[in-house]
C-alpha cells in the first residue's frame, strides 16, 4: 500500500522519528544508532518505521536531502537588492529558517553529526556569498572576494552553532541584530563609549 506523505498521521510519525533520532544523536554517532533503540525511544513498532525508511542510513539521507534542498532554495532566493535595501530582514529570515529546522541542524552539525553534510551546506553558502560579493563590488581583487566569502560562510555557521548550544534563549531577531552589528561595525560596534556598555 502506497504511503501518503501528506497524511497528518504520516507527518506526525515522521516528525516523531526525526525527534527521536535527534535525541539519540546527542550521545552517539548517527551511524551507530539502531532502528530498535530509535523505535523503543519514540514508542512505535519497527514495522511502522520500515513503512517509511529502509534503515537508519535511509532516514538520515532523507533528512539531509530535504534540508539541503530547502536550504539551497532559501539562500538562492536572497537577492542583492534585498540585502542592500534591508539587510537586517535578510539575516532575520536566515535565522528564522535555521530556527525552524534547529533540531535537524543541531543533529547534523553536532559532534555526532555528519561532517560531510556540513561541508555540503557550507559549499552552498560559499557560492551564494561569493555571488553576492561580486554583484556588490564587481571590480575588487579576487583575493578580497575569497577572504570575504570565507569570513561570511563561517560566521553564518559559527553564529548558528553558538545559538544552538550556548544561547538557545536568544530570538532570531536578536541573533540577526548581533550578526549585522558584527558585520558592519565589528566588535567595537557592540560597545558604547562608556566601559562595559553593550548596545545590544
Amino acid at each position: 500500500m502506497a504511503i501518503n506523505d501528506n497524511d497528518t498521521r504520516v507527518k506526525r510519525t515522521k516528525k516523531l522519528i526525526r525527534q527521536g533520532l535527534a535525541e539519540l544523536s546527542k550521545t552517539k554517532s548517527l551511524s551507530k544508532i539502531t532502528v530498535k533503540e530509535l523505535t523503543d525511544l519514540v514508542e512505535i513498532n519497527r514495522g511502522t518505521f520500515y513503512l517509511h525508511y529502509k534503515d537508519i542510513a535511509d532516514l538520515v539521507e532523507s533528512i539531509e536531502t530535504n534540508l539541503y534542498n530547502d536550504f539551497g532554495e532559501f539562500i538562492n532566493s536572497v537577492t542583492p537588492k534585498a540585502v542592500i535595501k534591508k539587510p537586517i530582514d535578510v539575516l532575520e529570515q536566515y535565522a528564522k529558517f535555521v530556527e525552524e529546522n534547529k533540531e535537524v541542524f543541531a543533529m547534523l552539525m553536532g559532534v555526532h553529526g555528519d561532517a560531510e553534510f556540513v561541508f555540503k551546506l557550507t559549499t552552498l553558502l560559499d557560492g551564494r556569498i561569493y555571488d553576492l560579493c561580486k554583484s556588490f563590488f564587481p571590480n575588487m581583487n579576487q583575493s578580497i572576494y575569497d577572504f570575504s566569502t570565507e569570513y561570511g560562510k563561517f560566521a553564518a555557521i559559527g553564529l548558528m552553532n553558538c545559538w544552538f548550544y550556548k544561547h538557545p534563549e536568544w530570538t532570531a531577531r536578536q541573533v540577526a541584530e548581533l550578526w549585522l552589528t558584527l558585520m558592519t561595525k565589528g566588535l567595537h560596534g557592540m560597545v558604547e563609549n562608556r566601559p562595559g556598555g553593550i548596545t545590544i
